[in-house]
Protein backbone atom coordinates (compact mmCIF):
# COMPACT_ATOMS: atom_id res chain seq x y z
CA UNK A 1 0.00 0.00 0.00
CA UNK A 2 1.37 3.28 -0.50
CA UNK A 3 2.33 5.82 1.78
CA UNK A 4 0.58 8.80 1.30
CA UNK A 5 2.97 10.82 3.70
CA UNK A 6 5.19 10.22 0.78
CA UNK A 7 3.04 11.09 -2.24
CA UNK A 8 4.76 14.87 -2.69
CA UNK A 9 8.09 13.75 -2.29
CA UNK A 10 7.33 11.19 -5.28
CA UNK A 11 6.11 14.23 -7.50
CA UNK A 12 8.97 16.31 -6.92
CA UNK A 13 11.13 13.49 -7.63
CA UNK A 14 9.38 12.67 -11.14
CA UNK A 15 9.73 16.45 -11.78
CA UNK A 16 13.73 16.17 -10.99
CA UNK A 17 14.10 13.33 -13.34
CA UNK A 18 11.78 15.05 -15.97
CA UNK A 19 14.35 18.10 -15.66
CA UNK A 20 17.27 15.90 -15.93
CA UNK A 21 15.78 14.04 -19.00
CA UNK A 22 14.82 17.10 -20.60
CA UNK A 23 17.71 19.07 -19.94
CA UNK A 24 19.73 15.98 -21.80
CA UNK A 25 17.88 15.59 -25.03
CA UNK A 26 16.93 20.18 -25.64
CA UNK A 27 18.88 22.41 -26.01
CA UNK A 28 17.74 23.84 -23.24
CA UNK A 29 20.10 22.38 -20.57
CA UNK A 30 20.74 25.48 -18.38
CA UNK A 31 16.90 25.80 -17.75
CA UNK A 32 16.25 22.26 -17.58
CA UNK A 33 19.12 22.53 -15.23
CA UNK A 34 17.92 24.91 -12.32
CA UNK A 35 14.76 23.06 -12.68
CA UNK A 36 16.56 19.74 -11.80
CA UNK A 37 17.90 21.82 -8.73
CA UNK A 38 14.48 22.97 -7.66
CA UNK A 39 12.63 20.25 -7.88
CA UNK A 40 15.36 18.11 -6.20
CA UNK A 41 15.38 20.07 -3.09
CA UNK A 42 11.33 20.44 -3.05
CA UNK A 43 11.81 16.72 -2.95
CA UNK A 44 14.18 16.67 0.03
CA UNK A 45 12.54 19.14 1.97
CA UNK A 46 8.91 17.31 1.46
CA UNK A 47 10.75 13.77 2.34
CA UNK A 48 11.65 15.10 5.41
CA UNK A 49 8.10 16.48 6.65
CA UNK A 50 6.48 13.22 5.40
CA UNK A 51 8.92 11.50 7.48
CA UNK A 52 7.99 13.74 10.58
CA UNK A 53 4.50 12.61 10.33
CA UNK A 54 5.52 9.74 12.51
CA UNK A 55 3.22 6.58 12.77
CA UNK A 56 2.94 4.38 16.13
CA UNK A 57 4.30 1.41 14.15
CA UNK A 58 3.39 -1.82 15.72
CA UNK A 59 0.35 -1.99 17.58
CA UNK A 60 0.27 -3.49 21.29
CA UNK A 61 -3.21 -5.36 21.85
CA UNK A 62 -6.33 -4.07 23.74
CA UNK A 63 -6.93 -5.14 27.52
CA UNK A 64 -9.13 -8.01 27.52
CA UNK A 65 -11.64 -8.91 31.12
CA UNK A 66 -14.34 -10.87 31.02
CA UNK A 67 -15.59 -8.58 33.43
CA UNK A 68 -14.78 -5.70 31.04
CA UNK A 69 -16.68 -4.25 27.76
CA UNK A 70 -15.25 -3.22 24.49
CA UNK A 71 -17.48 -0.59 21.76
CA UNK A 72 -16.50 0.82 18.41
CA UNK A 73 -17.88 4.18 17.73
CA UNK A 74 -18.50 5.86 13.75
CA UNK A 75 -16.01 8.80 13.88
CA UNK A 76 -15.33 11.14 10.74
CA UNK A 77 -11.74 10.45 11.25
CA UNK A 78 -11.86 6.98 12.04
CA UNK A 79 -13.69 4.19 14.06
CA UNK A 80 -12.59 4.18 17.60
CA UNK A 81 -12.29 1.20 20.13
CA UNK A 82 -12.81 1.74 23.80
CA UNK A 83 -12.87 -0.82 26.87
CA UNK A 84 -15.11 -0.22 29.48
CA UNK A 85 -16.99 -1.13 32.85
CA UNK A 86 -19.86 0.95 34.19
CA UNK A 87 -21.79 1.18 37.67
CA UNK A 88 -24.82 -0.01 38.15
CA UNK A 89 -25.71 3.03 40.43
CA UNK A 90 -24.91 6.64 39.29
CA UNK A 91 -21.50 7.49 40.01
CA UNK A 92 -18.34 9.46 38.87
CA UNK A 93 -17.01 8.66 35.39
CA UNK A 94 -13.28 7.77 34.54
CA UNK A 95 -12.14 8.89 30.99
CA UNK A 96 -8.79 7.93 30.59
CA UNK A 97 -6.40 7.72 27.24
CA UNK A 98 -3.40 6.32 26.97
CA UNK A 99 -0.06 7.51 25.29
CA UNK A 100 2.02 7.31 22.09
CA UNK A 101 2.32 3.31 21.08
CA UNK A 102 0.03 2.16 24.10
CA UNK A 103 -3.09 0.34 24.28
CA UNK A 104 -5.82 -0.18 26.75
CA UNK A 105 -3.96 -2.80 28.62
CA UNK A 106 -1.26 -0.19 29.18
CA UNK A 107 -3.71 1.77 31.44
CA UNK A 108 -5.49 -1.12 32.73
CA UNK A 109 -4.38 -1.12 36.29
CA UNK A 110 -4.38 2.20 36.61
CA UNK A 111 -8.45 1.86 35.09
CA UNK A 112 -9.22 -1.01 37.56
CA UNK A 113 -8.24 1.04 40.28
CA UNK A 114 -10.64 3.81 39.77
CA UNK A 115 -13.11 0.86 39.05
CA UNK A 116 -12.65 -1.52 42.32
CA UNK A 117 -13.50 2.21 43.67
CA UNK A 118 -17.09 2.39 42.15
CA UNK A 119 -16.17 4.51 39.16
CA UNK A 120 -17.63 4.46 35.51
CA UNK A 121 -14.56 3.48 33.64
CA UNK A 122 -13.82 4.49 29.88
CA UNK A 123 -10.83 3.37 28.30
CA UNK A 124 -9.98 5.25 24.75
CA UNK A 125 -7.64 3.85 22.45
CA UNK A 126 -5.88 6.91 19.93
CA UNK A 127 -5.69 6.00 16.40
CA UNK A 128 -3.62 3.89 14.80
CA UNK A 129 -3.31 2.32 18.57
CA UNK A 130 -4.80 -0.92 19.84
CA UNK A 131 -8.12 -1.85 18.11
CA UNK A 132 -8.96 1.38 16.95
CA UNK A 133 -8.53 2.53 13.21
CA UNK A 134 -6.04 4.21 11.76
CA UNK A 135 -5.57 7.52 9.83
CA UNK A 136 -2.87 7.99 7.02
CA UNK A 137 -1.12 11.20 8.80
CA UNK A 138 -1.72 10.79 11.94
CA UNK A 139 -1.30 13.70 14.39
CA UNK A 140 -2.43 14.42 18.01
CA UNK A 141 -5.21 17.30 16.28
CA UNK A 142 -7.21 14.50 14.53
CA UNK A 143 -6.64 11.91 17.25
CA UNK A 144 -8.53 14.44 19.57
CA UNK A 145 -10.92 14.95 17.18
CA UNK A 146 -11.91 11.69 17.57
CA UNK A 147 -11.39 11.13 21.39
CA UNK A 148 -14.10 13.83 21.42
CA UNK A 149 -16.33 12.34 19.11
CA UNK A 150 -16.62 9.03 21.66
CA UNK A 151 -17.07 11.37 24.26
CA UNK A 152 -20.10 12.75 22.40
CA UNK A 153 -21.36 9.04 21.89
CA UNK A 154 -21.00 7.55 25.65
CA UNK A 155 -24.86 7.51 25.55
CA UNK A 156 -24.56 4.30 23.83
CA UNK A 157 -22.83 2.48 26.87
CA UNK A 158 -23.56 4.12 29.79
CA UNK A 159 -26.69 7.16 30.37
CA UNK A 160 -25.98 10.67 31.34
CA UNK A 161 -28.27 10.34 34.28
CA UNK A 162 -25.81 7.28 36.08
CA UNK A 163 -22.79 9.68 35.64
CA UNK A 164 -22.50 12.17 38.67
CA UNK A 165 -19.38 14.11 37.45
CA UNK A 166 -16.53 13.68 34.39
CA UNK A 167 -12.83 12.86 35.42
CA UNK A 168 -10.44 13.28 32.52
CA UNK A 169 -7.02 10.88 32.91
CA UNK A 170 -4.28 11.51 30.27
CA UNK A 171 -1.02 9.97 30.20
CA UNK A 172 1.73 11.48 27.81
CA UNK A 173 0.11 12.15 24.71
CA UNK A 174 -3.06 11.66 26.27
CA UNK A 175 -2.39 14.20 28.58
CA UNK A 176 -1.69 16.64 25.54
CA UNK A 177 -4.52 15.66 24.14
CA UNK A 178 -6.46 16.19 27.34
CA UNK A 179 -5.20 19.40 27.89
CA UNK A 180 -6.80 20.90 23.87
CA UNK A 181 -10.17 19.06 24.97
CA UNK A 182 -10.36 20.44 28.17
CA UNK A 183 -10.25 23.92 27.19
CA UNK A 184 -12.65 24.09 24.84
CA UNK A 185 -16.11 24.61 26.88
CA UNK A 186 -17.80 22.83 24.35
CA UNK A 187 -16.42 19.52 24.74
CA UNK A 188 -18.76 17.28 26.75
CA UNK A 189 -18.47 13.40 27.95
CA UNK A 190 -21.23 11.32 28.69
CA UNK A 191 -23.26 14.99 27.99
CA UNK A 192 -21.19 16.57 30.89
CA UNK A 193 -18.52 18.77 30.57
CA UNK A 194 -15.28 18.10 32.02
CA UNK A 195 -14.93 19.01 36.10
CA UNK A 196 -11.37 18.36 36.62
CA UNK A 197 -8.00 16.26 35.06
CA UNK A 198 -5.06 14.20 35.95
CA UNK A 199 -2.34 14.43 33.98
CA UNK A 200 0.23 11.65 34.54
CA UNK A 201 3.86 12.41 32.82
CA UNK A 202 2.15 14.96 30.19
CA UNK A 203 3.16 15.97 26.93
CA UNK A 204 2.32 19.58 26.96
CA UNK A 205 4.30 20.83 23.77
CA UNK A 206 4.75 19.95 20.30
CA UNK A 207 7.82 21.94 19.51
CA UNK A 208 10.47 19.76 21.43
CA UNK A 209 8.84 16.79 19.71
CA UNK A 210 9.59 18.53 16.47
CA UNK A 211 12.92 19.77 17.74
CA UNK A 212 13.95 15.83 18.42
CA UNK A 213 12.49 14.52 15.00
CA UNK A 214 14.59 17.13 12.97
CA UNK A 215 18.24 16.32 14.67
CA UNK A 216 16.71 12.26 14.38
CA UNK A 217 16.41 12.67 10.96
CA UNK A 218 19.20 15.06 10.31
CA UNK A 219 17.56 17.91 9.04
CA UNK A 220 19.97 20.61 8.06
CA UNK A 221 19.87 23.59 9.84
CA UNK A 222 19.75 25.73 7.63
CA UNK A 223 16.09 24.48 6.02
CA UNK A 224 14.79 23.83 9.02
CA UNK A 225 12.49 27.21 9.28
CA UNK A 226 11.25 26.73 5.63
CA UNK A 227 10.86 22.60 6.99
CA UNK A 228 8.52 24.05 9.76
CA UNK A 229 6.67 25.84 7.47
CA UNK A 230 6.00 23.57 4.97
CA UNK A 231 5.18 20.96 8.06
CA UNK A 232 2.45 23.50 9.24
CA UNK A 233 0.94 23.90 5.64
CA UNK A 234 1.00 20.08 4.69
CA UNK A 235 -0.52 19.92 8.49
CA UNK A 236 -3.32 22.27 7.95
CA UNK A 237 -4.36 20.35 4.60
CA UNK A 238 -4.37 17.03 5.90
CA UNK A 239 -7.06 18.17 8.32
CA UNK A 240 -8.53 20.06 5.80
CA UNK A 241 -8.45 23.20 7.45
CA UNK A 242 -5.78 25.91 4.82
CA UNK A 243 -4.65 28.46 7.22
CA UNK A 244 -5.58 27.06 10.70
CA UNK A 245 -2.65 26.73 12.60
CA UNK A 246 0.64 29.43 11.14
CA UNK A 247 3.27 28.95 14.00
CA UNK A 248 4.79 26.11 15.92
CA UNK A 249 3.54 27.87 19.42
CA UNK A 250 0.26 27.17 18.42
CA UNK A 251 1.16 23.32 19.44
CA UNK A 252 2.57 24.19 22.79
CA UNK A 253 0.68 25.24 25.75
CA UNK A 254 -0.68 28.06 26.62
CA UNK A 255 -2.04 28.52 22.89
CA UNK A 256 -2.74 24.55 22.44
CA UNK A 257 -4.75 24.69 25.38
CA UNK A 258 -5.31 25.86 29.13
CA UNK A 259 -8.01 24.11 30.91
CA UNK A 260 -9.53 26.40 33.96
CA UNK A 261 -10.36 23.42 36.04
CA UNK A 262 -9.36 21.81 38.87
CA UNK A 263 -5.98 19.58 38.38
CA UNK A 264 -3.65 17.01 39.23
CA UNK A 265 -0.13 16.26 37.94
CA UNK A 266 1.60 13.47 38.86
CA UNK A 267 5.34 12.73 37.26
CA UNK A 268 7.87 10.79 36.53
CA UNK A 269 11.10 11.83 37.93
CA UNK A 270 13.30 12.07 36.03
CA UNK A 271 11.34 11.57 32.96
CA UNK A 272 13.61 9.15 30.61
CA UNK A 273 11.05 10.34 27.90
CA UNK A 274 10.37 13.24 27.92
CA UNK A 275 12.09 15.01 29.98
CA UNK A 276 11.29 17.62 32.60
CA UNK A 277 11.03 20.58 29.94
CA UNK A 278 7.15 19.89 29.64
CA UNK A 279 6.47 19.34 32.98
CA UNK A 280 7.98 22.88 33.99
CA UNK A 281 5.86 24.53 31.21
CA UNK A 282 2.85 23.41 33.03
CA UNK A 283 4.22 24.85 36.00
CA UNK A 284 4.79 27.84 34.32
CA UNK A 285 1.55 28.46 32.64
CA UNK A 286 -0.75 27.41 35.76
CA UNK A 287 1.73 30.13 37.72
CA UNK A 288 -0.62 32.92 36.84
CA UNK A 289 -3.13 34.80 38.72
CA UNK A 290 -5.64 33.31 36.29
CA UNK A 291 -5.25 30.09 37.48
CA UNK A 292 -4.27 30.11 40.75
CA UNK A 293 -4.89 27.01 42.73
CA UNK A 294 -5.93 24.73 39.83
CA UNK A 295 -2.99 22.50 39.49
CA UNK A 296 -1.41 20.09 42.48
CA UNK A 297 1.55 19.02 40.68
CA UNK A 298 3.67 16.25 42.50
CA UNK A 299 7.39 14.34 40.99
CA UNK A 300 7.29 11.07 41.95
CA UNK A 301 10.68 9.56 41.87
CA UNK A 302 9.03 6.26 41.77
CA UNK A 303 7.15 6.95 38.82
CA UNK A 304 8.76 5.98 35.59
CA UNK A 305 6.99 7.41 32.19
CA UNK A 306 6.44 4.12 30.40
CA UNK A 307 6.05 0.97 31.94
CA UNK A 308 4.57 2.30 35.05
CA UNK A 309 1.13 0.49 35.34
CA UNK A 310 1.37 0.01 39.25
CA UNK A 311 2.73 2.14 41.28
CA UNK A 312 1.72 2.64 45.04
CA UNK A 313 2.83 6.23 45.16
CA UNK A 314 1.07 7.45 41.96
CA UNK A 315 -2.11 5.90 43.54
CA UNK A 316 -1.88 7.07 47.07
CA UNK A 317 -1.70 11.12 45.74
CA UNK A 318 -4.72 10.44 43.32
CA UNK A 319 -6.44 9.37 46.26
CA UNK A 320 -5.88 12.09 48.72
CA UNK A 321 -6.27 14.52 45.45
CA UNK A 322 -9.60 13.16 44.90
CA UNK A 323 -10.86 13.41 48.63
CA UNK A 324 -9.46 16.43 48.81
CA UNK A 325 -12.02 17.41 45.87
CA UNK A 326 -14.39 15.76 47.64
CA UNK A 327 -14.44 17.48 50.75
CA UNK A 328 -13.98 21.14 49.08
CA UNK A 329 -17.58 20.38 46.92
CA UNK A 330 -19.28 19.50 50.29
Amino acid sequence: MFDHRFFLPAVWVSCALSSAILGYLTPQPMLFGVAFVIASFNAILEFFVGVSFLLPGRRKPSFQHEDWLESTFQTQECTMNAVYKVQEAPSPLLFIVHGWRSSSRSIADRSIWFSERGWHVIMVELPNHGSSGSLGHWSAFRSLKAVGAVGQQLNTIVSKDLITSVTYYGHSMGGFIGLRLGTNQSTTIGGHQIERMILESPMTMYEPILDEIAVGFRVPKIIRPMYRRRLIQRFNRSIGQPGRFSNIDEFNIPKWGKPMVPMLCVQANPDERLGMIHYNRLLDIYSDKDAEGLLDAYLLDSLSHAGARKNDDRNQKIAEWLEGMDHSAS
